[in-house]
């Protein structure tokens, strides 16, 4: 099923500023991996109507999931959201993250520690390991139930391909 509205480009990814790292009072280091303004936050936080309307039930919500011990080359991700958006940041290590969008762009971005991506839905996103032992943190705007697949928003490869040329197709 198409997007409603039109989606996202890879032009829309955001780099987001990384600020410190700077002494802490217990002796260690503080940093931010991103900061942003209330309005960007409330971006983030925004839903497509249609598309909650797709699944079953509301996963709307605010959840932060960990990928560790990342080897060299390891690959993630290869997979679009179509109402979820992420900020990714990486804590160890560096990330390679190859995108798409369904016109056809596309851009890839290193991120090193401390640097974080913002990440729309209807992006088609994969992630490579630089180093051995890389590591992220991503903050995701749904809720995620491991034992009802129909609320996890996660879509392969291949059907944001067929979804790209529906998309294409239907723009001339």
């Amino acid at each position: 099923m198409l997007p409603t509205r039109s989606p996202p480009t890879v032009d829309e990814i955001k780099v987001l500023p990384a600020a410190g790292p700077w002494r802490s009072k217990s002796g260690g280091e503080l940093s931010v991996p991103f900061a942003m303004p209330y309005r960007q936050a409330m971006d983030l936080l925004s839903y497509d109507e249609d598309e909650l309307g797709s699944i079953p039930r509301d996963i709307r919500g605010l959840r932060s999931f960990t990928l560790e011990d990342i080897p060299i080359g390891g690959i993630g991700g290869g997979e679009f959201h179509r109402i979820r958006s992420e900020i990714a940041f990486t804590v160890r290590g560096s990330l390679r993250w190859s995108c798409e969008d369904l016109r056809g762009g596309r851009k890839v971005l290193t991120t090193a520690r401390n640097a974080s991506l913002h990440l729309p839905p209807f992006i088609l996103h994969t992630m490579e390991a630089m180093e051995d032992g890389s590591a992220a943190v991503v903050i995701a705007n749904t809720l995620y139930d491991p034992d009802d697949v129909r609320t996890h928003d996660t879509y392969p490869a291949a059907e944001f391909r067929t979804l790209q040329q529906q998309y294409l197709a239907n723009a001339r």
